[in-house]
């Protein structure tokens, strides 16, 4: 028994070390391939989504609990996301969800600002990546957030700030982390988006091909110096929403 365990926990801790990434992307485009209705390719591409979004979360959750080594900081996904716009001279859209006084409106260049304010929504309604980074918050929070105290995200919004990203589909957390985590897993309570960023230019001139981002003119690499693993998941999210912008699918 002791023997099979031992070549169990082996082979698993091998397959971590030599993780193989180009095997788990296609298995990733396969769940798509043959799915010829957009309305059924888009459940699929959200839903699977939601499973990724959650995975990096509990993962760095479990990182911080386990470890005091430097998380693997999911926020990370949307830097990735601006580099490639600035590796090849593209603007991206945004929008600023945030009442804005007109004497502040200066500050904002040309970006188009929401005059309602930011965007409510139920907690779960979008996959939000979260920095669950401080173990003693993680636990702690799971307490805080209840039926007698449901996370308000409008109440609270000061602390709050979510980008969501499109056509991506999800959200990236920049404030809030811990209250939102718990908020999420208990599925109680609403949240905010503060900006909605439009990443669809970049469709045009770059793809993923399972390990690297790639200029669609040459072939060319983008270098990048973020985790591996991050840039895999930021890959795999980036062309599922290839496939929502093709499908035309639009959340705001």
């Amino acid at each position: 028994m002791i023997c099979k365990k031992g070549n169990f926990f082996g082979s698993f801790f091998r397959t971590e070390r030599n993780v193989d990434y180009q095997s788990k992307y296609n298995s990733y485009m396969e769940k798509l391939e043959n799915v010829e209705n957009a309305d059924e390719k888009v459940k699929i591409v959200k839903n699977i989504l939601s499973v990724i979004i959650d995975y990096l979360n509990f993962d760095e959750a479990i990182q911080a609990i386990e470890t005091d080594h430097k998380y693997q900081n999911n926020s990370s996904i949307e830097e990735i996301y601006d580099l490639l716009a600035y590796e090849t001279d593209l603007i991206i859209d945004e929008i600023i969800c945030e009442k804005i006084h007109r004497n502040d409106m200066k500050y904002y260049g040309n970006k188009k600002i929401r005059k309602e304010g930011p965007i409510s929504i139920k907690v779960n309604e979008v996959p939000i990546l979260l920095n669950p980074w401080n173990s003693d918050r993680v636990i702690r929070n799971l307490d805080d957030i209840n039926d007698e105290n449901v996370f308000d995200g409008v109440k609270y919004s000061f602390n709050i700030n979510n980008h969501y990203l499109y056509p991506m589909d999800i959200a990236i957390c920049h404030g809030g982390n811990h209250s939102q985590f718990s908020a999420r897993m208990k599925n109680q309570g609403n949240t905010i988006i503060k900006s909605v960023r439009d990443y669809s230019i970049l469709y045009n001139h770059i793809y993923f091909d399972g390990i690297k981002f790639k200029r669609k003119l040459d072939g060319s690499v983008i270098d990048m110096k973020f985790d591996k693993k991050l840039v895999f998941y930021s890959g795999v999210i980036f062309e599922y929403g290839r496939h929502l912008l093709e499908s035309s699918y639009r959340r705001f």
